[in-house]
């Protein structure tokens, strides 16, 4: 019996459940390549996830907050009935304290960087709020595909989440790797971090293709180490042909 998990669904399996298309990558990585913290190549695979700084949310909270704080202001200095002192001070500018806290707090963060190691198997990952990034073997990972609920409660999409795999807690450890098509995603991260395999679509790993061609071909084509439903060919009829005579799949 497959174990459950708290989302009462099982971990996504270490498989290329289908086939990444080249157009979604590409989409994807055009707009990764926009934030500072990304790299992307054949060795590693490094993106931001969310990055300190502006938080449209907070930055709007906090607007609402001034908003809410000067009318309240204006109503208290206009009123015969209200008394304009400290204490109503106080407690009219709660909701703009608290929401001016919320949005220094997305200054303060630290950024949210996922890392997957393709030639040492490492993924690195970061919990929201304070805690510190966790790090741990991928094929440890414990990933899931998250049903999204709209604001009447309607189904609203898929997305690929994670979790701690060593923190039991509800709540505590996760994290969103994508907000939509959780299967092509992880079928990309699973098929990029098997070494033994070509590398995945997408145009931004063109540039790597060759080289990284030669370095398999170099210790004899091994066979990937995450078995997998979907063929992963060569970039081109010879290449393939190469790795079926040297590495025989």
């Amino acid at each position: 019996m497959t174990k459950k998990s708290w989302w009462k669904e099982a971990p996504l399996p270490f498989k290329i459940l289908t086939y990444p298309t080249d157009e979604n990558v590409t989409k994807w990585f055009a707009i990764q390549s926009e934030r500072k913290d990304e790299a992307l190549n054949d060795k590693q695979f490094k993106t931001a996830l969310a990055t300190k700084g502006i938080s449209i949310g907070a930055f709007y909270f906090f607007v609402l907050g001034i908003f809410v704080t000067i009318i309240f202001t204006l109503l208290a200095l206009f009123s015969e009935n209200v008394k304009f002192d400290i204490n109503y001070f106080w407690s009219c500018g709660t909701f703009f304290i608290f929401s001016a806290l919320f949005w220094l707090y997305s200054f303060a963060i630290p950024n949210k960087i996922l890392t997957l190691n393709r030639f040492t198997g490492i993924m690195t990952y970061p919990s929201y709020g304070f805690y510190p990034h966790f790090t741990t073997t991928f094929t440890r990972a414990t990933v899931y595909r998250v049903i999204m609920s709209g604001a009447d409660a309607t189904l609203a999409g898929a997305k690929l989440s994670a979790r701690n795999p060593y923190d039991s807690g509800v709540g505590r450890g996760n994290y969103d790797l994508a907000d939509g098509d959780p299967e092509e995603w992880w079928s990309f991260y699973v098929w990029y971090m098997d070494k033994n395999r070509p590398l995945p679509p997408g145009a931004a790993f063109d540039e790597y293709r060759l080289q990284d061609f030669e370095r398999r071909k170099a210790e004899g084509f091994p066979k990937p180490l995450i078995p997998g439903t979907f063929h992963t060919p060569e970039r081109t009829p010879s290449q393939h042909r190469q790795c079926k005579e040297i590495g025989g799949w």
